[in-house]
């Protein structure tokens, strides 16, 4: 595999570390607050104060939602 190749599994790995980073961040910021994270995803966006999957990501969710319910 060239390092092209690679890129966009290292770019999503990046976003993920990030956003992971930004939750646990709050977390500490907020500690008298319980935060539900429940269904949180940095895939997912708002539009019209609700939490959407977008269609070009659904699949992507998806198997990321089965992957964390079979390690639980």
């Amino acid at each position: 595999m060239t390092p092209v190749e690679d890129e966009p599994e290292d770019v999503l790995d990046g976003v993920k570390f990030c956003f992971d980073n930004a939750v646990d961040q709050l977390k500490v910021l907020n500690p008298t607050v319980e935060l539900n994270t429940e269904g949180l995803n940095m895939l997912k966006r708002v539009e019209n104060g609700q939490i959407v999957i977008p269609p070009e990501y659904a699949q992507m969710v998806e198997d990321e939602e089965d992957e964390q319910e079979e390690g639980e």
